[in-house]
């Protein structure tokens, strides 16, 4: 039977399974990450691990949800950034979302197959209040970059689907061969910035038209 933790103990184990857990799913994905590991990890037993969440997916969704914290963080740090036109401010602040993203490991396997895993084990409240504060995050994104002097004219849900596509497009670059893709991305976020400011239509880069 899991022993009976004083509160102290409940925050140091606590504050461990956040920080295992974060290696541990960066490392090999939700689904090949077992309780037992995480339990091993964090200096506990696996019954005890119960004690904290019900399941791996519970702390998978509250280690996330931290690493989006810190996400969210730097990409909002980057809109006061100076430059010299709101289109190369905005290509910037999209280069920090894309580059961040890419160096948090476990962002990346809610793009993956994992993420049916968690559609499984997860209640559907859970996940929706995650999608709603995605959704928050890129309409405060939008907010600030105004507010900053970035005229952002394009609606969040169009700068979140042209994001998300694009960050799919890139993890899965392997596929598509060595170096597929190039200096590509840097072009590709300075297309969605003119996007966003109303400098291009999306039906005039779908036949090939240039931003101006």
């Amino acid at each position: 039977m899991p022993k009976a933790f004083t509160e102290y103990e409940k925050d140091l184990i606590g504050a461990r399974l956040l920080d295992q857990g974060y290696k541990l799913f960066s490392a090999y994905g939700l689904k090949k990450t077992g309780v037992g590991e995480l339990a091993a990890a964090a200096g506990i037993s696996k019954g005890a691990f119960y004690n904290f969440y019900e399941s791996k997916e519970a702390l998978f969704m509250d280690v996330v949800e931290l690493a989006e914290q810190r996400f969210r963080q730097d990409v909002l740090a980057a809109i006061d950034l100076p430059g010299p036109s709101p289109r190369a401010r905005l290509s910037a602040v999209l280069k920090k979302a894309f580059t961040t993203f890419k160096a948090i490991p476990i962002l990346q396997i809610l793009t993956s197959s994992d993420y049916d895993l968690l559609r499984r084990r997860v209640s559907p409240a859970r996940l929706q209040e995650h999608l709603a504060s995605d959704r928050t995050f890129i309409e405060e994104l939008v907010a600030r970059c105004r507010q900053a002097g970035i005229p952002i004219q394009a609606s969040a849900e169009e700068i979140g689907g042209l994001f998300y596509a694009l960050v799919l497009t890139v993890l899965h670059e392997e596929d598509l061969g060595p170096n597929a893709l190039g200096g590509a991305v840097d072009r590709l976020l300075e297309l969605v910035a003119a996007f966003c400011l109303g400098e291009v239509q999306l039906q005039g880069l779908m036949g090939g038209g240039e931003p101006t």
